[in-house]
Protein backbone atom coordinates (compact mmCIF):
# COMPACT_ATOMS: atom_id res chain seq x y z
CA UNK A 1 0.00 0.00 0.00
CA UNK A 2 2.76 2.53 0.74
CA UNK A 3 4.34 1.93 -2.64
CA UNK A 4 1.13 2.15 -4.41
CA UNK A 5 0.66 5.97 -2.43
CA UNK A 6 4.48 6.99 -3.41
CA UNK A 7 3.83 5.88 -6.95
CA UNK A 8 0.35 7.33 -6.93
CA UNK A 9 2.07 10.83 -5.55
CA UNK A 10 5.03 10.66 -8.07
CA UNK A 11 3.08 10.48 -10.75
CA UNK A 12 0.84 13.47 -9.63
CA UNK A 13 3.94 15.53 -9.19
CA UNK A 14 4.93 14.41 -12.39
CA UNK A 15 1.80 15.01 -14.48
CA UNK A 16 0.62 18.33 -12.78
CA UNK A 17 2.00 21.59 -14.49
CA UNK A 18 3.86 23.57 -11.52
CA UNK A 19 2.79 25.68 -9.48
CA UNK A 20 -1.29 25.21 -10.22
CA UNK A 21 -3.51 23.41 -8.28
CA UNK A 22 -4.55 20.09 -10.23
CA UNK A 23 -3.33 16.21 -9.74
CA UNK A 24 -3.34 14.54 -6.29
CA UNK A 25 -4.45 17.15 -3.02
CA UNK A 26 -2.52 16.07 -0.28
CA UNK A 27 -2.26 18.86 3.04
CA UNK A 28 -0.94 18.30 7.02
CA UNK A 29 -1.64 20.77 9.30
CA UNK A 30 -1.24 21.23 13.24
CA UNK A 31 -2.40 23.60 15.23
CA UNK A 32 -3.53 25.56 18.58
CA UNK A 33 -6.32 27.93 19.66
CA UNK A 34 -9.52 27.21 21.51
CA UNK A 35 -11.44 24.41 21.65
CA UNK A 36 -14.42 23.37 24.64
CA UNK A 37 -15.72 19.86 24.99
CA UNK A 38 -19.60 19.17 26.81
CA UNK A 39 -21.30 15.81 27.81
CA UNK A 40 -24.26 16.81 30.22
CA UNK A 41 -27.30 14.92 31.40
CA UNK A 42 -29.58 15.63 33.96
CA UNK A 43 -27.43 14.86 36.85
CA UNK A 44 -23.86 15.21 35.96
CA UNK A 45 -21.72 17.32 33.52
CA UNK A 46 -17.72 16.74 32.11
CA UNK A 47 -16.50 20.00 30.50
CA UNK A 48 -13.39 20.89 29.10
CA UNK A 49 -12.66 24.52 27.57
CA UNK A 50 -9.82 26.22 27.25
CA UNK A 51 -6.37 25.37 24.70
CA UNK A 52 -6.56 22.94 22.46
CA UNK A 53 -4.19 21.56 20.05
CA UNK A 54 -5.41 20.27 16.58
CA UNK A 55 -4.13 17.99 14.45
CA UNK A 56 -5.81 17.62 10.82
CA UNK A 57 -4.84 15.55 7.31
CA UNK A 58 -6.46 15.98 3.86
CA UNK A 59 -6.31 13.71 0.65
CA UNK A 60 -7.70 13.62 -2.06
CA UNK A 61 -7.34 15.01 -6.35
CA UNK A 62 -8.09 18.24 -8.06
CA UNK A 63 -11.64 17.14 -9.99
CA UNK A 64 -10.64 20.16 -11.45
CA UNK A 65 -8.53 22.89 -11.30
CA UNK A 66 -8.71 24.23 -8.20
CA UNK A 67 -11.26 22.36 -6.90
CA UNK A 68 -9.96 19.51 -4.92
CA UNK A 69 -11.77 16.60 -3.36
CA UNK A 70 -10.70 14.78 -0.40
CA UNK A 71 -11.31 12.99 2.59
CA UNK A 72 -10.18 14.84 6.14
CA UNK A 73 -8.75 12.60 9.17
CA UNK A 74 -8.77 15.42 12.62
CA UNK A 75 -7.75 15.10 16.11
CA UNK A 76 -8.56 17.79 18.81
CA UNK A 77 -7.04 17.39 22.56
CA UNK A 78 -8.87 20.00 24.67
CA UNK A 79 -7.87 21.23 28.51
CA UNK A 80 -9.17 22.41 31.54
CA UNK A 81 -11.19 19.38 32.44
CA UNK A 82 -14.16 19.90 35.17
CA UNK A 83 -16.34 17.59 36.52
CA UNK A 84 -19.89 18.80 38.08
CA UNK A 85 -22.97 17.83 39.89
CA UNK A 86 -26.01 19.14 39.47
CA UNK A 87 -23.92 22.31 38.47
CA UNK A 88 -21.92 21.75 41.43
CA UNK A 89 -18.11 21.43 41.00
CA UNK A 90 -16.60 18.25 41.97
CA UNK A 91 -12.65 17.75 43.28
CA UNK A 92 -11.45 15.75 40.62
CA UNK A 93 -7.40 14.64 40.29
CA UNK A 94 -6.84 16.49 36.50
CA UNK A 95 -3.14 14.80 35.87
CA UNK A 96 -4.95 11.85 34.41
CA UNK A 97 -8.23 13.22 32.78
CA UNK A 98 -8.05 13.56 29.29
CA UNK A 99 -10.43 14.67 26.34
CA UNK A 100 -10.24 14.14 22.82
CA UNK A 101 -11.93 13.33 19.49
CA UNK A 102 -11.21 11.62 16.43
CA UNK A 103 -12.83 13.30 13.41
CA UNK A 104 -12.97 11.34 9.97
CA UNK A 105 -15.00 13.37 6.84
CA UNK A 106 -15.28 14.08 3.39
CA UNK A 107 -15.00 17.59 1.60
CA UNK A 108 -13.48 20.41 -0.51
CA UNK A 109 -11.31 22.71 -0.63
CA UNK A 110 -11.09 25.56 -3.15
CA UNK A 111 -8.02 28.12 -4.11
CA UNK A 112 -9.94 31.30 -5.42
CA UNK A 113 -8.15 32.47 -8.82
CA UNK A 114 -8.35 35.71 -8.49
CA UNK A 115 -6.60 35.79 -5.03
CA UNK A 116 -2.82 34.34 -5.48
CA UNK A 117 -3.22 30.74 -3.40
CA UNK A 118 -6.29 31.64 -0.84
CA UNK A 119 -8.45 29.16 -0.22
CA UNK A 120 -11.40 27.88 1.47
CA UNK A 121 -12.80 24.50 2.48
CA UNK A 122 -15.30 22.47 4.71
CA UNK A 123 -16.27 18.73 5.02
CA UNK A 124 -18.98 16.66 6.57
CA UNK A 125 -18.70 13.90 8.91
CA UNK A 126 -18.32 12.15 12.64
CA UNK A 127 -16.51 12.71 15.31
CA UNK A 128 -15.97 10.14 18.21
CA UNK A 129 -14.85 11.02 21.47
CA UNK A 130 -11.98 9.32 23.99
CA UNK A 131 -12.52 10.75 28.06
CA UNK A 132 -10.66 9.28 30.99
CA UNK A 133 -12.51 10.10 33.99
CA UNK A 134 -14.64 8.78 36.81
CA UNK A 135 -17.65 8.92 34.91
CA UNK A 136 -16.12 7.23 31.66
CA UNK A 137 -12.66 5.83 30.46
CA UNK A 138 -11.46 4.88 26.93
CA UNK A 139 -13.92 5.31 23.53
CA UNK A 140 -17.17 6.45 24.52
CA UNK A 141 -18.81 4.58 21.69
CA UNK A 142 -20.56 8.00 20.66
CA UNK A 143 -20.12 9.49 17.36
CA UNK A 144 -21.48 12.99 16.84
CA UNK A 145 -22.19 14.40 13.21
CA UNK A 146 -19.51 17.10 12.68
CA UNK A 147 -18.93 19.66 10.61
CA UNK A 148 -15.41 21.45 9.66
CA UNK A 149 -14.69 24.83 7.73
CA UNK A 150 -10.92 26.41 7.19
CA UNK A 151 -9.64 29.17 5.25
CA UNK A 152 -6.16 30.39 4.47
CA UNK A 153 -3.37 31.16 2.32
CA UNK A 154 -0.23 29.54 0.60
CA UNK A 155 2.92 30.14 -0.28
CA UNK A 156 5.07 28.20 -3.04
CA UNK A 157 8.22 26.14 -1.85
CA UNK A 158 8.84 24.40 -4.88
CA UNK A 159 6.74 23.56 -8.15
CA UNK A 160 4.36 21.33 -6.22
CA UNK A 161 4.60 22.05 -2.25
CA UNK A 162 3.12 24.93 -0.47
CA UNK A 163 3.42 26.01 3.14
CA UNK A 164 0.43 27.82 4.49
CA UNK A 165 -1.65 29.26 7.40
CA UNK A 166 -5.65 29.05 7.91
CA UNK A 167 -7.91 29.51 10.56
CA UNK A 168 -9.94 26.29 11.03
CA UNK A 169 -13.52 25.65 13.12
CA UNK A 170 -15.28 22.48 13.93
CA UNK A 171 -18.49 21.71 15.47
CA UNK A 172 -20.11 18.49 16.10
CA UNK A 173 -23.22 17.23 18.59
CA UNK A 174 -24.29 14.14 19.95
CA UNK A 175 -27.57 13.45 21.90
CA UNK A 176 -29.60 11.06 23.50
CA UNK A 177 -32.05 10.17 26.25
CA UNK A 178 -29.38 7.78 27.83
CA UNK A 179 -26.07 9.80 27.15
CA UNK A 180 -27.10 12.94 27.43
CA UNK A 181 -25.78 15.83 25.09
CA UNK A 182 -22.23 15.05 23.91
CA UNK A 183 -20.82 18.64 21.98
CA UNK A 184 -17.63 19.91 20.54
CA UNK A 185 -16.16 22.98 19.07
CA UNK A 186 -12.88 24.30 18.13
CA UNK A 187 -11.21 27.17 16.63
CA UNK A 188 -7.30 27.05 15.99
CA UNK A 189 -4.70 28.69 13.97
CA UNK A 190 -3.39 26.23 11.79
CA UNK A 191 0.38 25.91 9.94
CA UNK A 192 0.58 23.24 7.36
CA UNK A 193 2.03 21.68 3.78
CA UNK A 194 0.16 20.79 1.14
CA UNK A 195 1.02 18.83 -2.43
CA UNK A 196 -0.45 19.78 -5.41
Amino acid sequence: MKHFLAILLLASVAFAEPFSHDGVFANAAAGLGYASFENADGWESLTADGFGVKLNGKFGYFAVRNLALHGNLGYVMYSNFREAQLGVSTQVDHDFYVVSSVYLGAGITYYIPEFYNTFVGGSLGFTGYRLNSRKLYGNTGLKAFSFNFDAGKEWWVSENVALGVSLAFDSGEYWSDDDGVFRSSSIMLMLSVSLH
